[in-house]
């Protein structure tokens, strides 16, 4: 890629991220995100999902590549499963006609679901842990930062506005997009907003657009150490995760509620 046919696209600024691009290049691309503070922000998340990637599996990086892995043993093995493979396949047709009736009509016992609830609070209570610790980057982008929040609307597409829970002795601080569920299945992405109160204690809500069903649904867990309550609508799913008692996780998802529905006590289930 010459710096005549350099062109600032996905491409380019997916090598910039993972430092892949060359002196001129970056400093292109640098120029660029300096006239572009939302492009710039996700760019910056990408670096940190990087970095956090690049911790999480450095310890493998130094160990030795297992047998298993040789070049030599996986051909031998492919040969020897292709040979097996051969003499399987009259027996495999006769079972998978008998099997597909069976395992089509048996399929909710033999293969066990996830709920949607469960996994979009197991994804809250995750990315909670991961950033309450950090000091620097708690936040993708502060909560006094332009746009902030029509930003994180449009990439979730759903319109959303930071609830403010000032009563309650939250400030907002900030937020952060977050990808959403590899599969397809749930919204995505998903909005990570920051809480914090004069304790530095900190309060996140993990919000994505509504799921297909459009249900209401109401759902209080305790993961990994922390509370969590999650409720859904026909607009959006919350997910409310903190150190605090079951009471006042439950108070503030009554105001979150009500603030992101602009419907005050509209069909709330406060035992949900």
């Amino acid at each position: 890629m010459t710096s005549a046919q350099f062109k600032i696209d996905a491409d380019a600024l997916h090598a910039f991220a993972d430092g892949q691009l060359s002196g001129e290049q970056r400093m292109a691309v640098e120029r660029y995100l300096a006239d572009h503070p939302e492009t710039a922000a996700e760019v910056a998340h990408w670096r940190r999902q990087n970095e956090a990637l690049g911790a999480l599996f450095a310890p493998a990086a130094h160990e030795p590549v297992p047998a298993r892995l040789s070049p030599h043993r996986i051909a031998h093995d492919i040969r020897i499963g292709r040979q097996q493979a051969i003499r399987n396949i009259a027996a495999a047709a006769v079972l998978v006609v008998l099997g597909s009736g069976i395992g089509w009509y048996g399929r909710d016992y033999m293969t066990p679901t996830v709920a949607a609830s469960d996994r979009l609070i197991d994804a809250a209570v995750t990315a909670h842990s991961l950033y309450i610790k950090e000091k620097t980057h708690a936040v993708e982008v502060a909560a006094d930062a332009p746009n902030l929040m029509t930003w994180l609307s449009n990439r979730i597409a759903t319109p959303i506005d930071a609830p403010s829970l000032a009563s309650e002795g939250f400030a907002f601080i900030g937020g952060r997009l977050l990808p959403g569920d590899p599969s397809g299945e749930l919204p995505a992405p998903a909005a990570q907003l920051m809480y914090e109160n004069a304790s530095a204690q900190r309060l996140t809500l993990y919000i994505t657009a509504a799921l297909p069903d459009h249900k209401e649904a109401w759902q209080f867990e305790t993961r990994d150490g922390v509370e969590a309550y999650y409720w859904a609508n026909a607009t959006v799913t919350c997910t409310i995760v903190g150190d605090l008692s079951e009471a006042e996780i439950r108070a503030l998802g009554k105001k979150v509620f009500e603030q992101l529905t602009w419907r005050a006590e509209s069909s709330w289930n406060p035992a949900g």
